[in-house]
């Protein structure tokens, strides 16, 4: 289970190191725009430079992160540690997409219009929740799964 992880979270890697490198071809190709170079810079570093890091940072952490999520000490049954595998590391893995793409919303949104996109952070803060509380939302399966069998 914990090569599985291994290998989803690096495919998180990059997919989101990638993906908003097709964000910028609107940006080169587009019409002409009279904003400033400032709002350029900052909104290509959100947008691109910053999912860009944050890809090769996940890439490298990757063996470390799928340790945390799947611990050692687990004495949970076979199947069952499969089931509990692929819902910690789904949370995670969500979690560290839906905190990504939303932080890069969030930025260009208030670089732009001036205000802020409060739905996007509702998005961050569920994201966060979502990654630190692997653990968490693992236990709550196995009650939720286990809840009329009585085990």
């Amino acid at each position: 289970m914990k090569a599985f992880s291994i290998i989803l979270l690096r495919i998180l890697a990059l997919y989101i190191a990638l993906n908003p490198l097709l964000a910028l071809a609107p940006m080169l190709f587009g019409p002409g725009s009279t904003e400033s170079y400032d709002e350029w810079l900052v909104t290509l570093i959100a947008m691109i430079v910053m999912p860009l890091i944050v890809g090769a940072v996940l890439w490298l952490v990757a063996e470390p992160l799928a340790n945390k999520i799947h611990p050692a000490n687990n004495a949970d049954s076979q199947s069952s540690l499969h089931e509990l595998g692929l819902v910690r590391a789904g949370s995670f893995l969500i979690g560290v997409y839906l905190t990504l793409q939303h932080i890069g919303t969030a930025i260009s949104h208030w670089i732009w219009s001036g205000s802020i996109a409060y739905g996007s952070l509702v998005v961050i803060a569920l994201g966060v929740g979502l990654i630190v509380g692997v653990n968490f939302i693992g236990e709550l399966y196995k009650k939720i799964k286990y809840a009329g069998s009585g085990l």
